[in-house]
């Protein structure tokens, strides 16, 4: 389960897999105008568009009229989440944040140093979303600082945190202003046509039903030998084997007839390309 389907506030529903797939498909490159890492933080912060001409690049499906609604549907709790915390909670939630890391990092700070440090990051985090304030977020800041980081780390963490996530609010609402794919518009099948589908369908189990006994029959008498036949081959053992087509039965002598009948076949066809002449190099 990812961030986005749960966090510290308001349940968020999740996202399906068609919708996650409408988001993905749409592949989309830049060029032109470039922007610095600090920027870009500050360009998402905004909600401004990036900078650059925009290439889309591979296929992009319609989305289904299921797909677009479900974008619709969610869009209002998904972009509630990413609201700013309220400030009441924001103090909270950095006291949290802040004592966890002072207990783990290499340098933890005394106590007005620590108050010092949580009032200076809630005034630098404030417009950071709720949903990012979660204990998998604090789960890796624990692993991501080894010492106690200034404000503008802390911010800068969390605002990786958010990438995806903005990203994603993103993919959704574009596919909530796509035009649905037309569906066709299939005619019900009349009974006449549901006993065809019928029919075929069970045409062909028999006939896959008939194939596999055929290989299974094969593989059980398709190498038996009379006695004294081994080591022959070709016209000596389709020799072999019909002399004793009269003392055999059921699927040894089926199967022991289309050996005969391929190595007749075979041979015939070997005594045909040794009769024709090669030609000499002179020729």
């Amino acid at each position: 389960m990812t961030q986005i389907s749960h966090y510290a506030g308001q349940r968020v529903p999740a996202l399906s897999h068609a919708l996650l797939g409408a988001i993905d498909t749409r592949a989309i490159e830049r060029v032109g105008p470039t922007e610095t890492e600090q920027e870009r933080r500050d360009r998402l912060r905004r909600g401004d568009a990036a900078p650059g001409l925009v290439i889309s690049l591979g296929p992009k499906p319609q989305p289904s009229g299921a797909v677009v609604a479900e974008a619709k549907r969610i869009l209002p709790d998904l972009e509630r989440a990413m609201e700013a915390m309220p400030h009441d909670r924001l103090g909270v939630e950095v006291d949290r944040f802040l004592d966890m890391l002072n207990a783990a990092v290499a340098n933890p700070q005394d106590e007005q140093a620590l108050q010092m440090r949580k009032m200076a990051v809630a005034m630098a985090c404030e417009g950071i979303p709720a949903i990012v304030w979660t204990p998998d977020t604090l789960r890796l800041a624990v692993r991501r600082f080894k010492f106690f980081p200034a404000a503008a780390e802390f911010v800068e963490f969390m605002e990786d945190q958010l990438t995806p996530l903005r990203a994603r609010l993103a993919g959704v609402r574009m596919v909530s202003r796509c035009t649905p794919r037309e569906e066709p518009i299939r005619a019900p099948k009349t009974p006449e046509a549901r006993e065809a589908v019928r029919k075929k369908a069970a045409e062909a189990t028999a006939r896959l039903q008939a194939q596999t006994a055929e290989d299974e029959r094969i593989r059980k008498f398709g190498s038996w030998m009379p006695e004294g036949a081994e080591g022959l081959a070709g016209r000596a053992l389709a020799g072999a084997l019909k002399r004793e087509l009269p003392g055999l039965s059921g699927d040894l002598l089926n199967v022991t007839r289309q050996r005969v009948e391929f190595l007749e076949h075979a041979a015939s066809l070997a005594a045909a390309w040794a009769s024709i002449p090669s030609k000499s190099p002179e020729d």
